[in-house]
């Protein structure tokens, strides 16, 4: 999920001031109050959700008062924040991001873990295997996003389709008999139809490189094609080992077809996508009805496109990556994910929290709020009217695949195309891009 509005930090500041005498608990009127500490970023649908769950769990655990931090994802306000409670082991439930076994390299790459991944490493998360609420999760899912070892240090409470994923005016392609294209040509001849009748065809916020996901679905469904969701994982891997050992490359022929069929998209986006921010892009793209047919966005912005134009009838789908339609599937993106630190003051009390977050009847509020798929096998999506394209798509889903491991420094580039200097965004070519990563990412790993 994403951030949307900034909040202070002088809350965490004071907790560490505090810690002398005791953050965890306060006196009022003659009796002792117990305060439980949730963090996690900001994102509307989320934190509305927390706020009422936290009023559900004061009302049944008198004396005891539920603490919210939170802070925005980006300009590194909320890893700030949740390294301060950390620090000052002032948190009891903690939001971080779904490490995925992309984040423990196999040990010959030397490589150290880093977020949520070196946490557990250094045995600051607590094992939540055996907790009775686990039970209500897929197991496989759980152990993919946030095991280790045999052990799940967190839940997995929240996943989104990412790569790739496009927001629909309903109406404006109804009025020009369209459906929901299932290939790739498909799609571009529907950018070509809208363009020649006036309209910008796509909306994106170029300038935090959400263009990127036209490449990277692409990318996805191709190595993807005829392999079972259950290989995700495994096709992960293999392919960072072979980049590692130097048989793959930015500049294979998939990642240059990926890039051949990103240039084509690219010529239907807004002209000044440029300097438009993700943070403001879903507002401004809903606001305007009869114009920006599509959208390029995570399915995480449903609650926000939604409160920006109520009436807009609003829909919801992967792009078509290939033009192979059963190749082209949903992809899912583990995201925020419910840790308990070692450290942590009230343990019980936070188990307690967990369990009701995980009740069957306030998760499925939590879906509704935020729109995430569910990590809960007897609990189908929600039926919010925009999901009919995915919840029919939900059997050959497949989990979005990882990057290969890249090591602590490495420039940007290793990891993939830096799209803010890729044509039309920059001003570098696709063929460029890619030899740039293939050789940043050769000389990130010394060889």
């Amino acid at each position: 999920m994403r951030p949307r509005t900034f909040v202070t930090l002088l809350a965490a500041t004071a907790c560490v001031s505090a810690a002398l005498t005791g953050c965890g608990s306060s006196s009022s009127g003659g009796g002792a109050t117990t305060t439980l500490t949730v963090a996690e970023w900001t994102n509307p649908g989320a934190i509305e959700f927390t706020q009422d769950l936290n009023a559900k769990f004061e009302k049944a655990h008198p004396g005891v008062k539920v603490k919210l931090q939170q802070a925005p994802n980006n300009n590194g306000a909320w890893q700030q924040l949740w390294n301060s409670l950390l620090q000052s082991k002032s948190v009891d439930v903690l939001a971080l991001s779904a490490p995925t076994q992309a984040g423990f390299a196999p040990s010959y790459t030397s490589l150290k873990p880093a977020g949520a991944a070196a946490l557990i490493d250094a045995g600051q998360m607590t094992d939540l295997s055996a907790q009775p609420f686990m039970k209500n999760y897929d197991a496989t899912a759980q152990a993919a996003a946030v095991g280790r070892n045999g052990k799940v240090y967190g839940v997995m409470a929240a996943q989104y389709a990412a790569a790739g994923s496009i927001w629909y005016k309903k109406d404006l392609l109804d009025k020009y008999h369209m459906g929901v294209p299932t290939t790739f040509q498909e799609f571009l001849d529907d950018c070509e139809t809208l363009k020649k009748a006036g309209k910008t065809p796509i909306f994106v916020a170029a300038k935090d490189n959400m263009q990127g996901g036209v490449w990277q679905g692409s990318v996805n469904q191709t190595l993807m094609q005829g392999r079972p969701a259950s290989d995700s994982v495994k096709v992960s891997s293999e392919r960072a080992d072979a980049f590692w050992k130097g048989t793959q490359s930015w500049t294979d022929q998939v990642y240059k077809d990926a890039a051949g069929r990103y240039e084509k998209v690219m010529k239907y986006i807004e002209p000044n996508a440029a300097g438009v921010a993700q943070l403001t892009a879903p507002g401004v793209w809903a606001a305007k009805s009869d114009d920006y047919p599509f959208l390029l966005d995570g399915s995480w912005d449903g609650a926000l496109i939604q409160k920006a134009n109520p009436t807009l009838n609003l829909g919801f789908f992967t792009m078509p990556g290939t033009d192979t339609p059963a190749a082209n599937r949903l992809m899912l993106k583990p995201d925020l994910t419910w840790m308990v630190p070692t450290t942590a003051k009230h343990k019980d009390l936070a188990m307690e929290w967990l369990t009701m977050f995980s009740d069957p009847e306030n998760y499925k509020e939590w879906l509704t709020k935020t729109g995430s798929i569910s990590t809960q096998p007897a609990l189908k999506n929600t039926g919010l009217p925009w999901m009919d394209w995915q919840n029919a798509h939900m059997d050959d889903a497949f989990q979005q695949l990882s990057n290969p491991w890249v090591p602590a420094g490495a420039p940007v580039d290793a990891g993939g195309p830096d799209f803010s200097k890729m044509t039309p965004i920059g001003g570098d070519s696709a063929d460029t891009i890619l030899s740039r990563s293939a050789s940043a990412y050769r000389k990130s790993v010394g060889n």
